[in-house]
């Protein structure tokens, strides 16, 4: 067994991080941004989904580990998998859970964007780690994560399944369909009316009374989905 605090190993998806449980968090966090430093040319410029074992660490200590990679190669670290639980980086903190699912058995992972009139499928469901591009396709039997900007066709829960969801970093589009549910898209309430509304901030589409609503998922969106 390695005695290094910090061990680094490839998965199907990305990154596993093993970490030492019982080094102070300021010392490990030393650790890290040395592994990466001298990794740095070997990963090269790269997003990836991160995962950690071997410790906890609270949405703070996320943030920092997530920070010291990033400061220390030119690696983007978009998804932290943290104890079988699924963390948009971005909301780090702010949301509990990012993903409902079992994320690496039952989803498709799109590394990259999907492009113009390209069309992707799933029996499952979808992540796209870039964007969706205008005159894209994506249709998916379960739920739809778009990383990050969603301008193109989106349809999740192929054919007629309206509990399912779609995420999006940034939403450009109309062309969004839920199950049987499409239309257009209504803003919540209370979302529409804040006045410290961001300008770009992550949004959940779900079907609510037979149409498709839209709210950040800073508002908890997707912990209210049963």
């Amino acid at each position: 067994m390695s005695n290094d605090p910090v061990v680094l190993k490839s998965n199907k998806y990305g990154l596993t991080l093993q970490l030492d449980a019982t080094l102070p968090f300021e010392d490990l966090i030393r650790k890290v941004c040395e592994k990466f430093a001298a990794s740095a040319d070997f990963f090269g410029e790269t997003s990836m989904i991160l995962e950690t074992v071997g410790r906890d660490l609270s949405s703070e200590e996320g943030l920092i580990l997530i920070q010291a990679i990033e400061l220390n190669s030119k690696i983007k670290i978009i998804l932290l998998n943290e104890n079988n639980e699924l963390k948009d980086t971005r909301m780090l903190g702010q949301i509990d859970k990012f993903y409902k699912e079992d994320i690496f058995e039952n989803a498709k992972i799109i590394r990259g964007s999907v492009t113009k009139e390209q069309i992707i499928e799933s029996d499952s469901s979808i992540i796209i780690l870039g964007d969706v591009k205008s005159k894209a396709t994506v249709k998916a039997k379960g739920n739809i994560i778009v990383m990050g900007e969603l301008n193109g066709m989106a349809y999740a829960g192929y054919p007629d399944n309206s509990g399912c969801y779609i995420v999006a970093g940034e939403l450009n589009s109309s062309n969004i369909q839920i199950g049987a549910i499409n239309g257009a898209i209504r803003l919540q309430e209370k979302w529409s009316l804040r006045v410290h509304k961001k300008e770009k901030e992550p949004i959940g589409i779900t079907v609510w009374n037979r149409e498709l609503l839209a709210e950040p998922l800073s508002s908890g969106l997707l912990r209210r989905i049963k």
